[in-house]
This record gives C-alpha cells, structure tokens and sequence, in this order.
C-alpha cells in the first residue's frame, strides 16, 4: 500500500502587510509505514495563538505516537490538553488559544481522525465520501479552541479505513475550508487527489504552497494551511 502525504501553511496577507507570524501550524510525519497529521489555528484575538497553534501540533504528534496501535483517540485527548497545557507555560491558556485537527493512518490504512473547533475535516473511505465536520453553529467569528478545560463533548470524532486508491483525508484550516462551497467538497477532495497523485512528496508540498499564496478569493487575507493524505495505491 503506498501514500502520498503532504501539506503547507502560509502566511495570510493580512499578517504579511503587518508582519505578524503565521497563527496556523501543522505538522505531517512518517509513522511505522503510516502518517501522523495535525493542524491548528489559533485565534485571532489572543496574543499568543501562534505558540498556542504550534505547541498543539507538536503535542499531538508526541500523543500519537506514544498510544498503541489500538487507538482510542477520544480517550487520547485528555492527555493531549494537558500536555499542551505544560507546553505552553507560562502563557495563559487563553492567550494561547488554537483550534485542532489530528489524525493518524497506519501502514495498513486504518484512520483515526479527530477535530475541535472550526476549519474542515474531509474523509473518503471505501469510495466514499464524508464531510466529519458539523456545520457550524453561533456566528461566523465564534470558534472551540483547546483553552484551560478539556471539553470531551466538543470534540468530534472519526474512524475509517483506506480501502482503495484515491481514499484519504484532508486537514483544513477556516482560511481554506470557508471558501469551499459546501455541495461541492466531494469535487475539491477528487481534483487534489488526481493532482497530488501524480506528484512526489517535495513537489506536492511546493504544488499546495503556490496553490495557498495564490488564493483564488480575492481580498482574503487570512492564514492558510491545508494536510492532504490519499491512498495511491493497492
């Protein structure tokens, strides 16, 4: 069985013209012939969701590695608030506040996918396609993000098998995901796949860079950040 696994995060035009850093963050990994994923967004309004966004997907790779391969993610994400919460210190969790999307595919395609807080979390498994994310509720500027308690009933999550070519998953910020027209996830999630498919791992990651930095919606100005792992093969 054979993957291709790769993603980018860029700086929004916003933060560009201001320079700030990037509040998004990602991490994508090699694990035992699978891959580990994790992205995050740290909110806008606190000082500090750029460390907050990042120490979550540092925490989420050293989670993820360290469980056994009968995962249990629900039961993994006390651990996981709390090593972010160590990690982050001394700043306040609040000022540190960040969305999370996680996931983890074994060698043999068995996904294990979690999310809090906006952006999307797209899954096909056996040919079929799903949108894990709920819609969104409350209004536009409003999100869950990892704070000071854990929240178990907010966080959703997924299990799934990569059965056939052209399987996956896709981790998304709100800088991408809102853009998406919601009928039309299905047709976004196929096209990255035929392209990414035909690519290697480096030249995939430059492909979804130029692809981010050059936005198609105009006037957006948020950050970026999108993980793509598709199954290419039996």
């Amino acid at each position: 069985m054979k993957f291709i696994a790769c993603g980018a995060s860029v700086t929004g035009p916003r933060h560009l013209d201001l320079r700030e850093p990037n509040q998004d963050a990602m991490v994508l990994t090699g694990w035992r012939g699978g891959w580990l994923a994790s992205v995050a967004d740290g909110l806008g309004s606190r000082s500090r969701s750029d460390l907050g966004s990042r120490r979550a997907c540092q925490v989420a790779r050293q989670v993820l590695r360290a469980t056994s391969g009968d995962l249990d993610l629900p039961a993994a994400l006390p651990m996981l608030h709390a090593q972010w919460l160590k990690a982050i210190e001394p700043i306040s969790p609040r000022d540190a506040a960040t969305t999370m999307l996680l996931a983890r595919v074994t060698a043999g395609g068995d996904v294990h996918a979690a999310q809090l807080g906006d952006g999307l979390l797209l899954m096909r498994c056996g040919g079929l396609f799903r949108r894990v994310t709920p819609d969104r509720t409350g209004y536009s500027n409003q999100t869950l993000a990892l704070e000071s308690e854990h929240l178990p009933e907010k966080w959703n999550a997924a299990v799934g098998k990569l059965t056939q070519p052209g399987d996956g998953l896709l981790l998304l910020t709100d800088g991408v995901g809102d853009d998406l027209e919601p009928d039309h996830l299905a047709e976004f999630f196929e096209a990255l796949y035929q392209d990414l498919s035909t690519r290697n791992r480096r030249r995939g990651r430059r492909w979804i860079q130029a692809e981010l930095e050059d936005w198609a919606t105009p006037m957006h100005s948020d950050d970026k950040t999108l993980v793509a792992v598709f199954r290419t093969s039996k």
